[in-house]
């Protein structure tokens, strides 16, 4: 950095007062390393990951700068008490996001690496290891290194490495048939592992089919510009249904509770970036894909499981599993085909309603979840982006297209039930920042939303769910006749109201959030919203039981006092949103990943109650695709030996 970046930075702090020391120095305090002065640190350390250092807006290059810049050096000078800043060849960006918490003033966060050499050079004094700078060993700083350059450069067309697949010198001579049910995340990248493994293994020979009851995502856009431009519905062919998932037409968020730092979170990332999504995955502290990105990836997705030797299957729908003596043999198709099978994969998403029925019926364990429902919940973008950052950082951010990134909000409450010693959570969920809100119906009698951006997030709205948790209480009703599928019933009969109170064909009831909380009816008016296919008043409290509109009232009340502007007039509400997530779980064994009652069988993914969003539901599929390589070789050794 020089004398020159020191002599800036100083200017900086004289310039900025109170704001340049707030944004760069909380935390810090102590001497370096364990064995404390003058920089000194335990010898194993390579490097340093400080956690959490500001720039102010104003200073920061802005929201699609990820480098290092002289402002976030300044910082780092200060955070670290060092004599100088860094030299930027020894810092590297591991994360990036906007810190906007309620109560302090919008500021970009940093999470960042320096080298040991890089820290000596500076005078860094203040280094203490704890929750806000962790000490990076040789290795972790190896693995952090392998930036989105060397991940591109890894070519797409090769295996994994050796050390990826612990079953690769198990070998499989014999061939073996898999069948994969579902071409979302989970079905994706199961195949994915699973081809890879096996070209990486000596003597494999397992032949893959990835069959998807949906249309490839060029035909599945077609399909979805008839749906929103004509109201025309292909049952197999929509937002639910077809290559990606219901993920595809999303915000694409690759947030996960699993972790960031996780290996197998970092892998699926690096896996994306390698199919072409933009690097700043790797970097941002909230990264997301948009629709438009998501429709480019799957493309070379697709094409590296082809080259892969993957018989990749579109419009293919499966009926059912075929079962023989408790172990599965083969899927049995719409169509008539039986196709057989030595493992399946099933990942057939959260809207596999018709394969759950079946399943129940040929003695599949399954058992009821917890899932959430609600309403899809829209504002103008404006009063979030104020409610977040203030009128004048709202004003940079210019629709995705200015400095500050399009706001976005996360809310949650616990809340009494009337009348009962009940309490219930409600939170949004999947917002979309800068969206529209979308039909993920399959049927016109029933009526369900989500919400969906573009990578831009150019939209003049912002829309997320609103959604309760739901339990047994509630769908105790429908045990008697539905029994295991009581919660889908449930799901079903909301769905059946939406679409009565919208009057059919697809158009969504809607409230104003004000007249919701108040009980009043619905609305004289509506404000214009992004529904493409035409929104009607209604009074939403008639879609769900009491219970969870009781907590969807109180919660929008809490809701209103952590984010200004949450209740403002032309807040509204459009509904249902009941496919949070799986109203079941597909019973599976924690080691082996098989289903409990049918040998062969490997669920996983949003539809077998494993995952929720795209990050954790293609970790749950790679996963499942490693443990089915591994199940196949060690029953190829056990044939060997048997014979």
């Amino acid at each position: 950095a020089g004398a020159g970046t020191g002599a800036r930075c100083e200017g900086r702090r004289r310039q900025g007062g109170r704001r340049q020391r707030r944004g760069g120095g909380r935390g810090g305090s102590g001497h370096s390393g364990s064995k404390g002065g003058n920089g000194a640190v335990p010898k194993d350390v390579a490097a340093w990951r400080i956690f959490g250092v500001e720039v102010s807006p104003e200073d920061d290059p802005g929201k699609d700068e990820y480098g290092v810049s002289e402002e976030l050096l300044c910082a780092l000078q200060a955070r670290l008490g060092a004599n100088a800043p860094p030299d930027a060849a020894t810092c590297r960006v591991a994360r990036k996001s906007v810190d906007a918490r309620r109560g302090k003033r919008p500021t970009f966060s940093y999470v960042v690496d320096v080298s040991l050499d890089g820290l000596r050079t500076c005078g860094a004094r203040r280094l203490r290891a704890g929750p806000r700078q962790q000490p990076l060993s040789a290795e972790d700083v190896s693995a952090a290194a392998f930036c989105a350059a060397d991940v591109r450069e890894s070519s797409a067309g090769s295996p994994g490495d050796a050390d990826s697949h612990p079953e690769d010198d198990v070998q499989t001579s014999v061939a073996k048939d898999v069948v994969v049910i579902g071409a979302g995340p989970a079905g994706l990248f199961a195949a994915l592992e699973l081809a890879e493994a096996a070209a990486a293994a000596r003597g494999s020979n397992v032949r893959i089919r990835l069959l998807e009851r949906g249309k490839g995502v060029e035909k599945r856009g077609r399909s979805i510009g008839a749906l929103f431009s004509r109201r025309v519905l292909d049952a197999d062919s929509n937002v639910c249904y077809g290559e990606g998932g219901a993920g595809t037409w999303s915000d694409g968020k690759l947030t996960t509770r699993i972790g960031r730092n996780a290996a197998s979170v970092r892998r699926v990332l690096e896996t994306l970036v390698r199919f072409g999504a933009p690097e700043r995955i790797l970097t941002s502290g909230a990264p997301h894909l948009g629709t438009d990105n998501l429709v480019r990836l799957l493309r070379a997705f697709r094409r590296r499981l082809i080259d892969l030797g993957v018989s990749v299957e579109f419009d293919r729908k499966v009926k059912g599993l075929e079962v023989d003596s408790g172990r599965v043999v083969g899927v049995s198709m719409q169509d008539g085909e039986s196709i057989a099978a030595d493992a399946v994969i099933l990942a057939p998403g959260h809207s596999a309603r018709t394969l759950y029925e079946d399943f129940v019926q040929q003695g599949i364990a399954l058992e009821p979840k917890p899932f959430a429902m609600g309403f899809r919940v829209e504002h103008p973008q404006t009063v979030v982006d104020s409610a977040q950052y203030g009128p004048e950082l709202a004003a940079e951010v210019h629709r995705g297209r200015g400095k500050m990134p399009v706001a976005s909000y996360s809310l949650a409450a616990t809340v009494p039930v009337p009348g009962s010693t009940e309490e219930r959570s409600v939170y949004s969920f999947c917002m979309c920042p800068g969206g529209q809100v979308v039909p993920t119906s399959v049927s016109k009698d029933e009526l369900c939303v989500n919400g969906m951006s573009f990578s831009l997030r150019g939209s003049q709205w912002a829309n997320s769910a609103m959604v309760c948790g739901v339990g047994a209480s509630d769908w105790e009703p429908y045990v008697e006749e539905h029994g295991v599928l009581a919660g889908l019933a449930l799901q079903l009969d909301c769905e059946r109201r939406a679409a009565a109170l919208g009057g059919g064909n697809l158009v969504a009831p809607a409230q104003r959030l004000v007249d919701f909380v108040s009980s009043a009816g619905p609305s004289a008016t509506l404000p214009k919203t992004s529904y493409r296919l035409g929104v009607t008043p209604a009074d939403m409290s008639e879609i769900y039981p009491k219970a969870v509109t009781a907590a969807l009232r109180t919660a929008a009340t809490r809701f209103a006092g952590q984010l200004d502007g949450f209740t403002c007039h032309d807040a509204v509400l459009i509904g249902a949103e009941t496919r949070t997530s799986a109203p079941v779980w597909i019973k599976r064994d924690r080691e082996s990943r098989q289903s409990t009652s049918v040998d062969g069988l490997f669920p996983c993914g949003e539809g077998a109650g494993f995952a929720g969003g795209i990050v954790s539901a293609a970790v749950d599929g790679s996963l499942s695709g490693s443990a089915c390589h591994a199940w196949l070789a060690r029953e190829e050794i056990a044939s060997h030996i048997a014979s």
